[in-house]
């Protein structure tokens, strides 16, 4: 969740602000290409992560030099253990391994760097779960082929993270109020109940929930039950009279979200931080978040 601009940040979550200076890496990278480069390595090692075969993953980094991994504790050269992070899902139940490039470029003729996003699906006795996490790697051409030199990757996530804020969530030119009462207006013929995302196009955690409203396990919840109306808190200093007729408080930070009952009732927010850190978060406390507060005629 991201706070006011004035507040301190830092002592917040400080496993994901160690884990951020890589994202910004990776997205530095894809400013360099427009399309990533198919690589063939990178598929290569893909297939050894998909089998689970240690020793086929260790083989693709460097013996010498040793390469230097950015993990969240620190950097490390402990190829073993990385391979062994990497492999040990298809012990875990890995259904799926999804690589989606975000870049891949030619640093040279024996060099190449891909950034990409990692969604590990997997299926244990509790059922079907997921991860994603940004993975950064930088290749050299050697004597054996190519290897791995150095690189890194974020801290797991149980909901996917952005890989730019450049996409418009809040529109400051939107009249916010009115949007509201057509909401409150389409709930009531509806039988629906209102969501308000009070949030800045600025705010990473904003991003995180936005994408995780898209998800197919909560997408169809969002859509049967609510009325989403996003509005804009540019730097905490826009659509605040709105925040202060809900009776509800922005200053634990952003998004920040509130339960209309069509009458215009607030009947639940994260303004007490029940929804902090939402890059944290997993789909099912989302989905516990508005499940709890489903219309009434939608409860069997």
């Amino acid at each position: 969740m991201a706070q006011p601009r004035a507040a301190t940040r830092l002592s917040y979550d400080g496993g994901m602000w160690r884990r951020l200076p890589l994202f910004w890496f990776v997205i530095a990278l894809a400013a360099w290409a427009q399309t990533p480069q198919p690589f063939a390595p990178l598929t290569q090692w893909e297939t050894a992560v998909r089998a689970g075969n240690p020793a086929a993953v260790t083989a693709m980094y460097s013996a010498a030099p040793l390469p230097e991994l950015i993990v969240s504790t620190g950097v490390i050269s402990d190829v073993p253990r990385e391979a062994t992070f990497w492999a040990t899902w298809e012990k875990q139940g890995l259904t799926r391994l999804a690589i989606t490039p975000i870049v891949s470029r030619a640093l040279g003729p024996d060099l190449h760097a891909v950034g990409f996003e990692a969604g590990i699906y997997f299926t244990s006795r509790s059922g079907p779960h997921s991860f994603y996490l940004f993975v950064q790697q930088t290749w050299q051409k050697q004597a054996a082929g190519w290897r791995i030199i150095s690189g890194g990757r974020t801290d797991l996530a149980r909901l996917r993270q952005p890989t730019s804020l450049t996409g418009p969530i809040y529109s400051k030119s939107a009249d916010a109020h009115q949007q509201i009462a057509t909401a409150l207006a389409q709930a009531r013929t509806q039988h629906k109940l209102v969501l308000l995302d009070f949030g800045g196009n600025w705010c990473y955690d904003c991003h995180v929930l936005d994408l995780a409203f898209q998800r197919s396990d909560l997408a169809p919840l969002l859509t049967s039950d609510y009325i989403l109306v996003n509005v804009d808190v540019e730097e905490f200093n826009y659509n605040l009279d709105i925040v202060k007729q809900y009776g509800l408080s922005i200053m634990q930070g952003v998004p920040m979200l509130a339960i209309l009952s069509a009458g215009g009732k607030v009947l639940a927010s994260s303004s007490n931080g029940s929804l902090q850190a939402t890059r944290g978060l997993g789909p099912q406390d989302l989905i516990r978040f508005l499940a709890d507060w489903q219309p009434p005629a939608q409860k069997g």
